[in-house]
């Protein structure tokens, strides 16, 4: 055995954030140590949602990573409650008879006697948790099934709502809860988990059953780990024992561990220092006093694999609560212990290097550092306590994972943490009792938010960010409902919810996002048919012709003057005129002739009075 080192300093003081706490106070950890009680559907219609009995190989997968300071008991329940492995203290020769005991685990019950089984698990619990963290895990498929007497199951739910739960809560258990179908009553499960500070998962696939239960072993066990990058780890004269999580397919070749300067072994080969357990879809190595150096291990890749240690130098972490609220930010601090005390030495501070990464559905962000320089968060600087805040806008809705990484002079460790990120409000559409309208409801997370001080603001918005603000009203216990119309609008609109609040620990939190998006049925204005245009018919091309044509064409195509008659009417005046003239003339002329007639006449007669007598005849004609 060898020999560890370690470092002696006073009694830790280790600052945590519990569940359900006001972010900015700390309090002492209730128990380094975890109380798990596990409770299994076995009732018929596991055979449907289950049927290769995948439950099996993912409770030894638990089994096989709860560390040998927890107590820990596994129930199965369907019509009736059994204690498949009895509570008592994790040691080989209970996971030897957990690993037995989980082959019987079948679908053979026929009813799912829920309530019976959260009495039965936690019956002798009693007080607040002192040397024990207090967890229930609970995996289920369907719904509260007590009778075929609808009236039975709705009271055998409503007594584990009103009943279990808060003394569940009282009692200080997380209550982590598994919903194997999409039949299985989510609404009760998240209820469960959400007042109790545990987390809730719904899983369609019974073969994500062993990720979802080593994500639950991880809050509910806290255990210490070193990194794994490209399938390379590294131990340290510190670590006492090394679990080793490598999963892989089906049909992939056997999964091989090479130590430091050594060849590789397999689950055949390996030593007596080498608890080797291969099962359906992972091997799990335990390694008893590891030699110091960097070991491999030859498989695929798969972020789900891991390598966790039993050490007396432990890096401890602030507590993260399962659920946050988008926009919340926390305080966030990492300390580290040697047996059991807190590390104060400057020369081993000063060489510690503490970062935080984390990955959700946005994917992996960028190491950021903690520090403890006494500068923002951090509240002293050279205390020991490495600080930074954790939230913000920076993290996106639904579940993601925190992951703290220490690298020191000697050594190397990690802590991995899940967490859901919900809105301070949840936004519930729904038809209304009118056709064509739907109610809005705008209902605060009352166990995050304090309902009271909800200020919220809805609209409809277009693509185009076009606005019509919503009338929702506020009733006493922060709840908001409206009707929306949607025959006032057509096409796609979203509903834009806006809300300041504070949480149950007095933070100011502010949210904005746009959930739904809803379809409008106004129905588009009667068209107005236009006129018709009248048709003008097209003028004929003419023929090519001769130039001597075209002049007699055009001759002829001149057109007839519409003055023609009035040329003629012209004429015809013309024509009475020229005659009126003519005979006024004649007239005229007539009357002259006739007037000098008669004058040469009275002329002659006047001559012949005069001449004499002896005028000779000549002259007498002359004179005339």
């Amino acid at each position: 055995m060898k020999m560890r080192g370690g470092w002696i300093f006073p009694v830790l003081i280790l600052v945590v954030l519990g569940l359900g706490a006001p972010p900015t106070q700390a309090k002492p950890a209730t128990g380094e140590k975890a109380d798990v009680r596990i409770l299994i559907d076995i009732s018929g219609s596991m055979k449907k949602n289950d049927p290769e009995n995948l439950r099996r190989p993912a409770l030894r997968l638990l089994v096989g990573l709860l560390p040998t300071e927890t107590r820990a008991g596994v129930w199965t329940f369907g019509q009736y409650v059994n204690m498949q492995i009895p509570l008592g203290q994790v040691d080989a020769a209970w996971k030897r008879k957990a690993r037995n005991e989980s082959k019987k685990i079948g679908s053979p019950g026929q009813r799912t006697n829920i309530e019976m089984a959260l009495k039965r698990a936690s019956e002798d619990w009693e007080g607040s948790p002192t040397l024990y963290r207090r967890s229930l895990i609970l995996l289920t498929d369907g719904m509260v099934d007590v009778s075929r007497n609808k009236a039975k199951n709705k009271a055998s739910r409503k007594q584990i709502l009103n009943k279990i739960l808060p003394r569940l809560k009282k009692m200080g258990v997380a209550v982590n809860t598994i919903a194997l179908s999409e039949n299985a009553d989510h609404e009760l499960m998240r209820k469960l988990a959400e007042a109790t500070g545990g987390w809730y998962e719904q899983v369609n696939d019974a073969n994500q059953l062993q990720r979802v239960f080593l994500r639950i072993f991880e809050k509910v066990g806290k255990p210490d780990a070193v990194p794994l990058k490209d399938n390379q780890f590294t131990i340290d004269d510190s670590i006492t024992e090394a679990t080793v999580l490598v999963f892989h397919k089906p049909g992939a070749k056997p999964t091989q561990l090479i130590p430091p300067g050594g060849k590789p072994i397999d689950a055949e080969s390996a030593p007596d220092s080498i608890s080797w357990h291969r099962d359906e879809g992972y091997d799990m190595l335990t390694i008893s006093d590891p030699k110091s150096g960097e070991w491999r291990i030859r498989a695929e890749v798969d972020p789900d694999n891991r390598v966790m240690v039993v050490t007396d130098l432990k890096m401890n972490t602030t507590d993260l609560p399962s659920r946050l609220i988008h926009g919340q930010s926390l305080p966030f601090l990492t300390s580290f212990t040697d047996h059991g005390k807190r590390i104060r030495k400057k020369s081993f501070l000063n060489v510690v290097e503490a970062t935080a990464q984390q990955r959700d559905g946005n994917g992996e962000s960028e190491p950021r550092p903690l520090l403890d320089d006494g500068k923002g968060p951090d509240p002293k600087a050279g205390d020991g306590f490495f600080s930074m805040r954790f939230g913000g806008e920076s993290l996106s809705s639904g579940n993601g994972e925190l992951i703290i990484s220490a690298k020191g002079r000697t050594f190397v460790r990690e802590k991995r943490m899940s967490y859901e990120v919900v809105p301070p409000v949840m936004l519930e559409v729904k038809p209304g009792e009118i056709p064509n309208q739907l109610l809005l409801t705008l209902m605060p997370a009352a166990d995050l938010v304090d309902p009271a001080s909800v200020k919220s603001q809805v609209w409809l918005e277009t693509a185009e960010g076009e606005q019509t603000p919503l009338d929702l009203i506020q009733d006493a216990g922060g709840v908001s409902q409206g009707n929306l119309d949607i025959t006032t609008f057509s096409g796609a609109r979203k509903i834009v919810v806006s809300v300041d609040a504070k949480t149950v620990a007095g933070e100011s939190v502010e949210y904005f996002d746009a959930p739904v998006e809803v379809e409008g049925i106004m129905p588009p204005p009667a068209a107005v048919e236009p006129k018709p245009e009248p048709v003008t018919e097209p003028t004929p091309t003419p023929a090519a012709e001769s130039p001597a044509e075209a002049v007699e064409e055009k001759r002829a195509e001149k057109p007839e003057p519409a003055v023609e008659e009035e040329e003629e009417s012209l004429l015809m005046t013309a024509v009475w005129l020229g005659g009126g003239n003519l005979l006024l003339l004649l007239a005229l002329g007539g009357g002259f002739w006739w007037m000098r007639r008669r004058n040469q006449q009275g002329l002659v007669s006047l001559l012949d009075e005069e001449l004499p007598e002896n005028l000779p005849a000549a002259e007498v004609k002359e004179a005339a």
